[in-house]
């Protein structure tokens, strides 16, 4: 998130002057109307707090004022303002958090308006229809410039979650920077396909390689919120890898004498110890999971959607492979705790990358458990359920200036 200087109103109005030109022309085949309708939903969120102060980008998608933007623009915040696309009305209107969603990275906010400006212009969420190469329009405040408009296609539509699988997030090219998190990715008919989140930042700068939270994630968020006033994820709270062959290679070097099956297709539990949810529910490190209560399953996101359809509580029988023999194990299903994922939001981005715009590797443990296998080496392979950043990825907007 961009980081807020002095004289907020008078920055604006100076944005106001050139903003009103971009969109002159249609993008492709999304009609003029459609993008100024839902530049005029687009909100710009300036926010303060003991360690927190910047800006980012929001939508509305209720007349009465309900903004949905990224976790991320509002962690921390003690004040959260809000301003329209108007260029004669430069007054901030304050806002009130109703819910938030770490996980996915994103929240939800009521802006308090006046009863004369009921009702606001709003966007739909869709929920469903999503095709590789659509048109798309990113609106948002990118580097500090207001309102602006972009354009590209949907290049994939099922890339998993930055900080964990059970978010799927939409890849694309419509250019987006710091400033843009939380705005609006839009299709021809001016629906909200994604939540603009991170970019894809390889040393050099941008990469044409941009992602947005899909929209039947924050259908689903929304949804939750505003019918129960939080949001409830369950899990298995099993450290798994996709068996993948980098990874099998990995596991063969860390660990030479572990014997790793050939030919299986599955995920492998690794780092699980004796006080966590998984061993004391039967997993162990190794373990080959193949098939979750009847299902056969052998990479995570295929897992990931089938556990949506599970509340925590429920009971399952998970099929595994150890030491060659399958096991069947009668697991009870968990919930992510936010607590971890607020921890995540804690930490500067800046402190996670190192100058190459790669993830730093997180320090060996030192002490040792007696009796637990493998010892707590970290394995750095992809697929991993541990709360993190890829590599090579960057959010396009936190208050150290490479989120917003």
């Amino acid at each position: 998130m961009k980081v807020i200087k002095k004289s907020l109103s008078l920055a604006f109005a100076a944005v106001f002057i050139f903003t009103v030109t971009i969109l002159d022309a249609a993008w492709g085949s999304i009609p003029t109307a459609t993008i100024e309708k839902a530049r005029d939903a687009t909100v710009l969120i300036a926010t303060d707090g003991d360690n927190a102060g910047g800006f980012g980008t929001g939508v509305i998608i209720d007349s009465s004022g309900i903004v949905v933007t990224n976790y991320h623009v509002i962690h921390r915040a003690t004040t959260i303002r809000v301003f329209f696309y108007n260029p004669n009305d430069l007054n901030y209107y304050e806002a009130d958090v109703i819910g938030v969603d770490p996980v996915a990275d994103l929240a939800l906010i009521q802006i308090k308006v006046r009863e004369d400006m009921l009702p606001l212009t709003y966007l739909r969420i869709e929920p469903e229809n999503f095709l590789i190469g659509e048109e798309v329009v990113a609106i948002g405040h990118m580097l500090g410039l207001q309102w602006s408009v972009t354009a590209g296609i949907l290049n994939s539509l099922e890339r998993p979650g930055k900080i964990t699988p059970y978010v799927t997030i939409l890849q694309h090219s419509a250019q987006i920077n710091k400033g843009n998190s939380g705005g609006p990715l839009i299709n021809k008919n001016g629906d909200i396909v994604g939540i603009n989140t991170y970019i894809l930042l390889p040393k050099g700068g941008w990469s044409g390689i941009a992602y947005a939270i899909r929209g039947d994630n924050v259908h689903r968020t929304v949804k939750q919120i505003t019918e129960t006033g939080t949001v409830q994820y369950t899990a298995l709270k099993i450290g798994l890898r996709n068996m993948n062959e980098f990874f099998i290679k990995a596991v063969k070097r860390e660990w030479p004498d572990q014997k790793i099956p050939t030919g299986i297709f599955g995920m492998m539990s690794l780092y699980i110890e004796e006080d966590d949810w998984a061993y004391e529910h039967g997993i162990r490190n190794f373990d080959i999971l193949v098939a979750f209560d009847g299902t056969p399953v052998n990479y995570l996101y295929a897992l990931k959607e089938i556990i949506k359809e599970y509340k925590p509580g429920d009971k399952v029988k998970l099929i595994v492979i150890r030491n060659s023999h399958f096991i069947t194990i009668d697991y009870e299903l968990s919930e992510i705790d936010f607590k971890e994922y607020l921890k995540f939001y804690d930490k500067s981005i800046k402190e996670r990358f190192n100058e190459g715009g790669r993830l730093t590797a997180p320090p060996e443990k030192e002490e040792k458990k007696e009796g637990l296998i493998p010892p707590p080496k970290r394995l750095l392979v992809p697929d991993s359920e541990d709360p993190g950043l890829p590599d090579n990825e960057k959010r396009n907007g936190d208050k150290n200036g490479t989120n917003g």
